[in-house]
């Protein structure tokens, strides 16, 4: 048995949202590839975009799955970054961690 073959054709055309699961938000930094990161707590949504914006790096937040999940089952936040600054986005998510519990 063999699987059907559908040539797609130029994926680049589909733009960066194609990829990534619906209804989430980004800050509003380009980025031409990007790679999962973390898993974050709903509060820290918005500071750790709002970081990666101020140093000049892609974010992207989603839930895959949606929002609604079955009983006890955490709602997963999930955060993909500008792949060519990996490393820049783990420092910058680092130090807000590190902000985050010093204020605790």
């Amino acid at each position: 048995m063999s699987s059907p073959l559908r040539p797609i054709g130029d994926l680049t055309r589909f733009g960066s949202m194609f990829w990534f699961p619906p209804g989430g938000t980004d800050n509003g930094v380009w980025a031409s590839a990007w790679a999962e990161l973390a898993d974050l707590e709903i509060a820290d949504v918005g500071p750790v975009l709002k970081s990666l914006a101020d140093a000049d790096v892609g974010g992207y937040i989603a839930t895959p799955g949606g929002q609604w999940r079955g009983r006890g089952e955490p709602v997963i936040h999930r955060l993909w970054v500008d792949a060519l600054q990996y490393h820049r986005a783990e420092d910058v998510l680092m130090a807000y961690l590190h902000r985050r519990d010093r204020r605790r």
